[in-house]
Parts: C-alpha cells; structure tokens; sequence
C-alpha cells in the first residue's frame, strides 16, 4: 500500500516538474520595463491590512520619509508597495504587500544603493525569490526577524561587515521611484545575460522567460524544490550576516 502511494507521488511529482515549465513558459512573463504611477497615500493605505498600515507607522517612527506607493501588476501576481527614504543612513524601506491565487503576504525591506550600480538588499520575505543571485545585488532573507526594528539592525549590521568600495547613494524625495524603476530594468537585462529570459521586451515592458528560466522558476515554487531552495536560501543569509 505504502509503495503505491510512494510511486503515485513520484508520479505527480514528476508531471509537476515536467508539465509546470511548459505552462510557465507558455504564459508567464516578468517586469522589464516599468514606469510607477503614484497614487494616493490616504486611499492606498485605507485599501491595505492593518499588519501594511502598523509597519508603516513603525517605518516612519525609524526615520525613513515617505516616498510614494503604487502597484505592479504580474501575470500571475499584484504587489502593492510603499516606498521611503532614510537620510541618515542614505538607505530605502519598502513594504510589500503581495497578492495571487495561491498566497497573500507582507514584508519589509531594506536596501541601499550604490554609485557602481550594486544593491544591497535585507528583507523578511517568507517566500525564496524565484530570481537567481546577481552581481549587481547583494540579497538576504530572515523570514523569521518580524519586528522591522530587528530587521532594520539586522540590514546596518550585514551592510556595515561588507566592503564596498563604491558610495551609497542618496534617495530623496524628488527621486520618485526612479531609481527603482532603473534598477528593475538592471536586473531584467541581466536576467537575460544569464539566459533566464529572452531579449525582446513587449509593449507592456515585459520579458517572456526562456525554458531555462520556466524550469527554475517553477521548481523553486515546487514540492520538494520550494522547500529545499528556502532551507538554502535562508542558510546563506545567515552565512552572509556571520562572516560578512
């Protein structure tokens, strides 16, 4: 009995990793090009959960000015973002708000950018990004740090035991979401250069993914894969925050 139901899941399994890159190749398509519309803050946070609006009262109580919100609409997903600023230490806060048939959640994340076009990036994201590890971005994940105090700590110890020969630059209000407007069109060409998408943007600004990048992505949001790659992910944040 047991070894029936063993090969049954073998079998789904298989048909997961086999039929799921087909469909993802098919129909998915990721951000290349991106231009945020700014909506209003009142209404958009009236729109958001109450965990959105308690980590932006905590944000802003950090010292981080408020930017602007907008949205960014996927195929399969919708994210709604708030964007701010710390002067002081010349970094950016974001909180996520992400929605999609399977799963609802919010996050916080920091990050600072630099004037080589490099990117230091610290969330609680409880997913693993579906997107590879880059050069240009520095990128680590404590699910488990759900105070954004903790978190933000957490973001000035890693970026201070990193040697960074380039200068962080500044993001001021004017800024709007230009810079990260620029850095998702960064990673998207890079995405290419590392062949998980193919070259020709479409009139949306968006990027279709080649099969290499179908199979990746879709085996990082599969069982067993989803699990596997979050255990690694998380090990190398820690890794990453220990030994600098």
């Amino acid at each position: 009995m047991m070894v029936n139901v063993l090969i049954g899941l073998l079998i789904f399994i298989a048909i997961l990793y086999i039929a799921g890159p087909i469909f993802i190749y098919c129909v998915q398509k990721l951000p290349a090009r991106v231009s945020f519309e700014a909506v209003d803050e009142a209404s958009f946070l009236n729109d958001r959960s109450e965990k959105f609006n308690a980590l932006d009262h905590e944000l802003k109580a950090l010292g981080f000015e408020y930017i602007g919100s907008s949205t960014l609409l996927d195929t399969n997903n919708k994210t709604y973002f708030s964007l701010y600023a710390n002067a002081k230490h010349n970094t950016t806060g974001m909180l996520v708000s992400m929605s999609s048939t399977v799963d609802n959640f919010t996050y916080v994340e920091f990050g600072q950018l630099y004037a080589d076009g490099t990117m230091l990036d610290v969330s609680n994201a409880p997913v693993v990004p579906v997107y590879p590890k880059m050069d240009l971005k520095i990128a680590a994940r404590f699910p488990k740090i759900s105070d954004a105090k903790e978190l933000y700590r957490t973001f000035l110890k890693l970026k201070s035991s990193l040697n960074n020969s380039s200068p962080a630059i500044a993001y001021k209000r004017e800024d709007g979401f230009k810079k990260v407007e620029a850095f998702i069109a960064k990673e998207s060409d890079e995405l290419v250069d590392l062949g998980y998408c193919k070259p020709s943007v479409d009139s949306e600004g968006k990027r279709s993914l080649t099969f290499k990048g179908a199979c990746v992505f879709t085996w990082k949001n599969t069982f067993p894969g989803k699990g596997i790659y979050d255990r690694l992910d998380q090990a190398y944040s820690r890794k990453l925050l220990v030994n600098g």
